[in-house]
């Protein structure tokens, strides 16, 4: 039971945080939502389960491929450990400035953006896809299904409140919301790192 609650926080933390962190997805958000309305927001809210999936079943069949090369699952688990560490940086140095509702028309839609945000294939292959990779189908569910929870509700979230948000984002206590994801993100990536000494056998 306790490996279940474990799998649905984890992906809720994740979902959460991905929804918030500063980045393209972020901006376009709040961009369209005050340009447009809240379908707009929504929409750029939902986007994430239409690019994310099929990358998450990708990664999971080269990883199953590989399975076998125990010391490059491990390699590959603990390169996601040190992309959380790298993360957890970033967002403890982040500036709000990172953060810009002007996109002058560059993205138009979430899909776009995820496509082609690199972060999006490294997230799911060196981090959500090595995770699963040696649970059950109920714990990989719950953890995906979590994430889409936690990213999804709080970008739709953002887009209702987004007047409110905004000037969140532009205040102190979003720098100080940042730098605490930024240590969870350290926390779970020593946590990977841990799991990954399974593979490599140390």
């Amino acid at each position: 039971m306790m490996g279940i609650i474990e799998d649905i926080s984890f992906g809720l933390f994740l979902g959460i945080a991905a929804a918030i962190s500063p980045g393209a997805l972020l901006a376009l958000l709040i961009s369209e939502t005050l340009r447009g309305n809240i379908k707009n927001g929504i929409l750029v809210s939902v986007s994430p389960i239409v690019t994310d999936l099929p990358i998450l079943f990708v990664s999971i069949y080269i990883l199953k491929k590989i399975e076998n090369f125990t010391s490059l699952v491990g390699i590959i688990s603990a390169t996601g450990g040190v992309l959380l560490f790298y993360l957890g940086i970033k967002n403890i140095f982040a500036k709000h400035s990172e953060i810009s509702t002007d996109m002058h028309g560059s993205f138009v839609k979430g899909v776009v953006i995820n496509i082609l945000n690199p972060y999006t294939y490294l997230f799911w292959f060196f981090i959500g896809a090595p995770y699963i990779s040696d649970k059950g189908f109920v714990n990989s569910a719950a953890f995906v299904i979590s994430f889409f929870i936690g990213i999804t509700g709080s970008m739709i979230l953002i887009a209702f409140f987004v007047e409110k948000i905004k000037r969140f984002i532009e205040s102190r206590y979003y720098d100080y919301l940042l730098k605490f994801i930024g240590f969870l993100f350290i926390i779970f990536g020593v946590l990977l790192i841990k799991n990954s000494m399974k593979y490599l056998g140390l």
